[in-house]
């Protein structure tokens, strides 16, 4: 062995390799115990170790990774052999480690309790002072590199929890480190000091972008199909940072910092971060992510179009069996795929699996009964897709519109990214106005057609036309490009539900579209108008401006009403758009006499009838095909009743609520106002049978009155006390 005097750097401890080993695999230890070998006279023995550790490290990484078996029985065998390679060498590196103590000791001493306290304080508060400057630098950067696969910058409290939980294990970090320090009775000075702690925070900030990258990127990707979300990222982020992350940064400080010269430093911190990025795939492996990492990969297959591959992907994470939500979305998809791929057989034996053994989620379980009913049905029924609709997901709060917006420019040739266009009319968290959409169309120098109230069949003729639509839903922006006839659903691009294409039950879809005005948008370049079905094109002709004129009501409007101007101008003379003339109705009483007489109260009832009649409930349906638990009160129905009441049509208000409640849900407001109009008609048993159907707080009074009028005193009484008690 060379014990050339300059020699200065002391090999590590056999003891760690035992840790590291487990922590980092073969793949880690193996190359730094070759190194420590080479660096120490024994090049052969040392490139040897080094480099067949690091290929059966790699080789079993990738076994376990792919192996079609239970993921924990993966994980075991690879921790099971990461362990003995580092007894391994622990003992192939423990005589060369007593034989450089015996002829280099080190220097007796230890530093006292103060010292160390005060290390431990030093090391606390440089951490986090300096941490807190980095780690918001390493979110800026962040987001520009996984804000297409990861909620980096999804909204402020996100950011804010990314920032405050690195900068509270950095704390953790730098007392270890700082009690390690003023124990070894180590004297550096006030700049050094600042060094390690700059060294420390950016091993920690090189630890995340392994595990955002091969880590948080696939647990959000696969949570995000069972509606997890960014949510579902906290939990093995902290487990993750507190069995690894605090010890392991500061082990690779010293590793670091242990040569003493700079080029030995620098050579060092690039085999650190090399480190992270094994220790993050180790772990990947086993703490059970791979089917995650295994969806993602089936979800970009599926982006490129190579459904072959994708359902290779997600049979083969189905295999690892991962938790029961996730195993349900990948059966689901591969049924899915194998019906897009002609497999029809396959298709219907795939979503009865859904249904009787993949069950947990219930909303795909609902969603693969229909599709399976639907393909027994029509097996033969034609499936359109608009080839080239492709775009990556800017997972940021309120970015559906650019998101989508990006994916229709991009089909017709724009090279535009929806982070471009968010940045230009998104706010982070509160969405975009249609408005602003228009006008950065307007200032690509291309054209948009708006057309409210149009049907299911209009958005079939577009896509047959080669145009994809886009669409919205309440709270939401969607693309749709394709439609399949065995299925009933439409192909959408749908950034709420996941980055992949997406079946939306055209049932459920019209539901959520009629709460927003059934509104159908066409984004296209100039030259490409005549393309555009003739009778939408004379029927947008009409209302495009018309439309706009009733979303800037929204955005030019006093709180909390309404602008009569822009108002008036989207009904404009015909009242052919009904939805302004009813807000006008509701939000100005005074004009009600000008409204009769400008607008056929027969034709605005015709309307109301055709419109809220048919397919139409207040259950709440935000952002994308699900609908949620409870209602909420639709406002444009509010106003339709109210239109009818002060027309005297009270019959077509009991008929609207009932089919309406037939359909799906009626709102307890909605409930409890019609109810009210019955009591002032005299129908009272009907009347109280809805107040108290909608057990509202403000309808106590009268369902009192109700009860009393009835002779029901008991009852009258147990009503005014929710009265009084609701008052206090």
């Amino acid at each position: 062995m060379n014990t050339s005097s300059k020699e200065t750097v002391r090999p590590i401890n056999p003891l760690w390799f035992i840790p590291l080993s487990f922590v980092a695999g073969l793949m880690g230890g193996g190359p730094l115990a070759g190194a420590d070998l080479c660096r120490h006279g024994r090049r052969r023995t040392g490139w040897a170790v080094g480099l067949s550790f690091f290929l059966i490290g790699a080789a079993l990484l990738l076994l376990c990774g792919l192996m079609g078996t239970r993921w924990y029985w993966a994980a075991l065998i690879l921790n099971a052999i990461d362990l003995a390679g580092g007894i391994v060498l622990f003992l192939l590196l423990r005589g060369h480690y007593k034989e450089f103590q015996a002829q280099r000791p080190l220097e007796s001493g230890r530093g006292n309790y103060r010292r160390i306290i005060t290390g431990m304080a030093g090391g606390a508060l440089i951490a986090a002072l300096i941490g807190t400057v980095l780690s918001i630098v390493y979110e800026l950067l962040s987001d520009r590199i996984f804000s297409t696969v990861l909620p980096v910058a999804f909204s402020d409290k996100t950011v804010l929890f990314r920032v405050l939980s690195d900068v509270f294990f950095l704390v953790i970090a730098g007392i270890i480190a700082g009690g390690l320090l003023g124990r070894g009775n180590r004297r550096i000075t006030a700049i050094q000091c600042v060094f390690y702690s700059l060294i420390l925070v950016l091993i920690h900030q090189s630890w995340k972008l392994g595990v955002d990258a091969l880590i948080g990127a696939s647990i959000f990707q696969a949570y995000s199909a069972t509606l997890g979300g960014f949510g579902a990222l906290v939990r093995p982020y902290i487990l993750l940072e507190l069995v690894t992350g605090c010890w392991w940064t500061v082990f690779l400080l010293f590793f670091i910092v242990s040569p003493p010269r700079i080029s030995g430093r620098l050579i060092r911190s690039c085999a650190a971060v090399a480190m992270n990025l094994v220790v993050a795939l180790t772990a990947c492996v086993s703490f059970g992510y791979a089917p995650d990492l295994l969806l993602g990969l089936g979800n970009h297959f599926e982006r490129e179009a190579y459904p072959s591959r994708a359902v290779w992907c997600y049979e083969l994470a189905l295999k690892k069996e991962p938790e029961q939500q996730i195993a349900s979305y990948l059966q689901f998809r591969v049924a899915l795929l194998n019906h897009k791929l002609g497999h029809e057989a396959k298709a219907l034996e795939g979503f009865s699996r859904v249904i009787s053994r993949y069950n947990r989620n219930g909303f795909l379980v609902k969603k693969a009964s229909l599709f399976y009913d639907s393909l027994k049905r029509r097996p033969m029924g034609k499936r359109v897709v608009l080839p080239g609709v492709e775009t990556r997901t800017e997972y940021k709060g309120g970015y559906c519109l650019p998101n989508s917006l990006a994916l229709v420019m991009r089909y017709w040739g724009k090279d535009v990214s929806a982070a471009d266009i968010g940045s230009r009319i998104t706010g982070l968290g509160t969405g975009t106005c249609v408005v602003d959409q228009s006008w950065y169309v307007g200032q690509q120098g291309w054209r948009e057609l708006f057309l409210p109230l149009a049907d299911m069949n209009d958005i079939k003729r577009c896509i047959d036309a080669g145009f994809p639509v886009l669409v919205y839903v309440p709270a939401h922006v969607l693309a749709i490009f394709g439609y399949d006839e065995a299925l009933g659903t439409f192909v959408t691009y749908d950034v709420a539900t996941m980055d992949v294409w997406e079946d939306y039950v055209q049932k459920e879809f019209v539901k959520a579209w009629k709460n927003d005005a059934t509104t159908l948008v066409l984004c296209y370049p100039p030259g490409k108008g005549a393309e555009i079905p003739k009778d939408i094109r004379r029927r947008a002709a009409g209302l495009s401006e018309k439309f706009l004129q009733y979303q800037l009501q929204f955005v030019d409007r006093p709180h909390y009403s309404y602008s009569s101007d822009h108002l008036s101008k989207a009904a404009g003379k015909g009242g052919t758009f009904f939805l302004p003339v009813l807000a006008l109705n509701w939000g100005y009483p005074s004009l009600r006499p000008f409204l009769e007489r400008q607008y056929d109260p027969k034709r605005i009832t015709a309307s109301i009838r055709q419109y809220f009649g048919n397919d139409f409930d207040e259950g709440i349906h935000l952002a994308g095909e699900r609908e949620y638990a409870g209602t909420r009160q639709s406002w444009q129905m509010r106003a339709a009743l109210a239109y009818l009441i002060d027309n005297d049509r009270f019959d077509l208000v009991d008929n609207l609520i009932s089919t309406i409640g037939y359909q799906g849900p009626v709102s307890r407001e909605t409930l409890a106002e019609v109810g009210l109009m019955d009591l002032s008609l005299g129908h009272f048993t009907r009347g109280l049978d809805r107040i108290l159907s909608a057990d509202e707080n403000s309808t106590c009074f009268y369902a009192g009155l109700a009860k009393l009028k009835k002779g029901d005193k008991r009852g009258a009484i147990e009503e005014l006390t929710r009265v009084v008690s609701g008052a206090t």
